[in-house]
């Protein structure tokens, strides 16, 4: 078997669709978002401008975020230690979920590591805590909810885009008794789109459905 021949093809093919991924090598400017430093090819880093960031408002710049930063490196030194089930639950990350609760009125909050994670994770879980779960879909969700979506092992019902007449037809045509659940956004983050978010709820009441809202972007 020619292993390094299988794996040059397969890179080969990604060349081919387009698809091969390059990360562009920056650095920020500290207090002069949202420019930065590139580093690609061989004469020094170039300024440039970058307008993709999440960092909304430039938050992660501002003077008392890197001082409540400053301040925790040197009370508790860089790191967890390991993951939340071994070296325990750092009790900054304890405070932020209160906080981010009591923000959205819920009783309690999880973080992840990324937005992606939390989507996959959680879906994947919910859906397999409920047998015989069918999902329903808008076909313009994050990759992330797809990944979660297919993990969860259940089944899939895609709806088009903000289509609530199409959402409904397929949940008039699933079986009462299943349990349901309809994964959307608020605000579609390649699109900029608004779903009908109080219709929907409609729907799932009338349905009884469960609703997954990824509200990452609107928030």
């Amino acid at each position: 078997m020619d292993y390094n021949r299988i794996f040059t093809q397969a890179i080969d093919r990604l060349h081919g669709e387009g698809r091969y991924r390059v990360f562009i090598d920056i650095l920020r400017n500290k207090g002069t978002f949202p420019n930065a430093r590139c580093f690609a090819g061989h004469n020094g880093p170039k300024p440039i401008t970058v307008w993709c960031s999440n960092d909304y408002l430039s938050m992660g710049q501002h003077p008392k975020v890197i001082a409540a930063m400053e301040e925790a490196l040197h009370d508790v030194g860089a790191g967890a230690g390991g993951t939340r089930n071994i070296a325990g639950n750092t009790h900054y990350h304890v405070d932020l979920e209160a906080e981010l609760a009591d923000l959205h009125g819920k009783e309690a909050a999880l973080l992840f590591t990324s937005g992606y994670v939390s989507n996959e994770a959680t879906l994947s879980t919910l859906a397999r805590i409920l047998p015989g779960c069918v999902i329903f879909s808008d076909e313009l969700n994050h990759a992330s909810m797809i990944a979660g979506i297919r993990n969860s092992g259940a089944e899939k019902r895609v709806f088009r885009h903000n289509d609530l007449e199409h959402l409904e037809e397929l949940l008039a045509a699933a079986d009462p008794e299943a349990p349901k659940l309809i994964a959307f956004e608020s605000v579609y983050s390649m699109d900029g789109d608004v779903a009908p978010i109080a219709r929907i709820c409609d729907l799932a009441d009338k349905y009884g459905a469960l609703t997954y809202l990824d509200e990452v972007h609107a928030v």
